[in-house]
């Protein structure tokens, strides 16, 4: 190959790999906004990119749906980090814990859903959606590790996992849209649950 057909090639390579962000962008901005069934022709709208156009960076719909939602599910590894983990008074960190999970599910509450729909037939989804539980177990022991080294391994471990459920965007998904409990009223079942599970009173 020529050289100096290089710099053209890797050109287009990059206005192709751009113009497949924003379309995927534009699939995410769109569930945010409540349509989880778009048409194409309004993610194309939405992208800049020619309805054609999109079918030639993704083979088809389902690739579109799962490089979307596999992004949104990378991109929630990142909002779980919760700053000083560990650190501070029992209820402080309790607060903490709750209002990373809020905030993440005020961002990203309906690309969850259409994520949750696709997992029993996307292997890939599925297992992103196994790490971020495995990843909110494991920040779970780190953040309320005094309160669980009080507990005995079997307890502990079903300790753990409980937190994780009632702390889980699925949780907040149940309390929020099928209970209709506001933000604040939501806020205040998982902490009364997390104080139940572990505040020293509970366990003695």
């Amino acid at each position: 190959m020529n050289a100096e057909m290089l710099p053209t090639i890797d050109g287009r390579r990059a206005r192709r790999d751009q113009n497949r962000d924003r379309v995927v962008d534009a699939l995410l901005e769109i569930y945010r906004d409540g349509n989880l069934q778009p048409a194409v022709a309004e993610v194309a709208e939405r992208s800049g990119v020619s309805h054609r156009s999109v079918f030639r960076y993704f083979e088809d719909l389902d690739e579109l749906y799962r490089v979307a939602i596999e992004r949104q599910l990378r991109s929630m590894l990142d909002h779980l980090l919760i700053s000083a983990i560990g650190e501070g008074p029992f209820g402080d960190r309790v607060d903490a814990i709750i209002e990373n999970r809020q905030a993440i599910y005020d961002v990203a509450q309906n690309p969850s859903r259409v994520g949750q729909m696709l997992a029993p037939v996307e292997p890939i989804i599925a297992a992103h959606r196994r790490d971020i539980a495995a990843r909110a177990v494991d920040q779970i022991s780190q953040h309320f590790a005094p309160e669980l080294a009080r507990l005995e391994s079997g307890p502990r471990r079903a300790a753990e996992e409980a937190l994780a459920l009632s702390l889980s965007l699925d949780s907040i998904e149940y309390l929020r849209q099928v209970r209709q409990l506001s933000r604040d009223q939501s806020t205040a079942v998982m902490r009364s649950t997390v104080f139940a599970l572990l505040s020293p009173e509970t366990q003695s």
